[in-house]
């Protein structure tokens, strides 16, 4: 498990966000299970597959272990997160401090960002896998194919690249998978030291940055104007994959 604090700088004002990264099997996660509201275990309770249970331990957990860095809570089953109308998360708290989190999980590995309302953050975490390349490849636009041809990625990463790029920004929007393609089409992407960095053609006020590694892709979205401090992050997601 790693976690820790990512700052984003804006013009006038500093944020910050907590971040939690987990890789485990689900007999582990089960030890944890304590870490849970009791809403949280009722639900739990109710799930018949142990693919459901680790997905949903990997997203509690990270997310409670991700708030845990950014608000220093320390009872972490005194918070909920249940599930609003389109099944993104929702933080509930005794002391309500307008904190939301944002999840994603790929096999053994959950990520989860803690961030303040009025700053705004999706992730998406995706693996390289064939057996999804055709569908992926059939959500590129004709620019963004010309954007993975420009770049030193190989199609099968570009693809999901874009692909947890669009994942990223819905979650943002809350509007699961039921957004068009071409409203979220991406206008740029280009490579910056060891992660991508990517811009919105319809959503100007966005950028996502993206980071390969291992079998594994990784995307944030958030605010353009906002310059974040990823490295911990960027260390951790990479070094976790690699265990």
């Amino acid at each position: 498990m790693k976690k820790g604090e990512i700052i984003l700088k804006r013009e006038n004002r500093n944020f910050n966000a907590g971040f939690c990264i987990i890789k485990q099997e689900l007999p582990d996660l089960i030890n944890k299970i304590q870490l849970l509201h009791q809403d949280e275990r009722n639900y739990f309770d109710t799930l018949l597959f142990d693919k459901r249970k680790a997905d949903y331990l990997l997203g509690r957990i990270a997310s409670k272990k991700a708030i845990g860095e950014l608000t220093k809570e320390e009872n972490m089953d005194s918070i909920s997160i249940g599930f609003g109308i389109f099944q993104f998360p929702v933080v509930k708290s005794s002391v309500n401090r307008n904190i939301q989190v944002s999840i994603s999980h790929c096999d053994n590995l959950g990520i989860a960002l803690a961030f303040p309302e009025e700053h705004p953050l999706g992730v998406d975490i995706e693996k390289l896998d064939n057996n999804k390349i055709d569908v992926m490849r059939s959500q590129v636009c004709a620019n963004e194919f010309d954007l993975i041809s420009s770049s030193d990625l190989c199609l099968p990463t570009g693809y999901t690249v874009i692909w947890t790029i669009r994942e990223s920004l819905s979650k943002i929007f809350r509007t699961g998978l039921t957004m068009d393609n071409k409203l979220a089409e991406i206008k740029t992407l280009i490579k910056v030291g060891t992660v991508y960095v990517s811009t919105f053609r319809h959503f100007s006020q966005y950028k996502a940055i993206s980071c390969c590694a291992g079998d594994y892709v990784c995307s944030i979205v958030l605010p353009k104007n906002t310059v974040p401090v990823l490295d911990l992050f960027w260390n951790s997601f990479t070094e976790i994959v690699q265990e």
